[in-house]
């Protein structure tokens, strides 16, 4: 294995781990990455290369949202739309409790 391919390999281990890290760490992007003297945009050019050729099971999974409608509840006042696509809708007289539960749970995940 030549020096460059095993630099390469280096690099890419090193990505992972800081990728997984920053998931489990809770912290946004641009907070991991000041705290650990990281490029930001390093971490995003890898996060995207390092997801290429990673499929989403197809069908619903854990991770998944489904819309739920319960028959006579006032429209949403407020939409949450994420660049998946998938919304969040959130209606009036919603328990503040719950919704910071629910946001904090989707800034873990890096979907806002």
């Amino acid at each position: 294995m030549s020096k460059k391919e095993k630099s390469n390999i280096e690099q890419r281990q090193f990505w992972q781990t800081a990728i997984e890290a920053r998931r489990k760490s809770g912290l946004s992007i641009a907070a991991f990455c000041k705290k650990k003297g990281i490029s930001e945009t390093a971490y995003y050019y890898w996060r995207r290369k390092l997801a290429v050729g990673v499929s989403k099971p197809q069908g619903p999974s854990a991770s998944d949202f489904l819309e739920v409608v319960m028959p006579g509840s006032p429209p949403a006042v407020l939409e949450l739309v994420f660049s998946s696509g998938s919304r969040l809708k959130i209606n009036p007289g919603v328990d503040p409790k719950m919704l910071n539960q629910v946001l904090s749970t989707l800034k873990q995940a890096g979907l806002c």
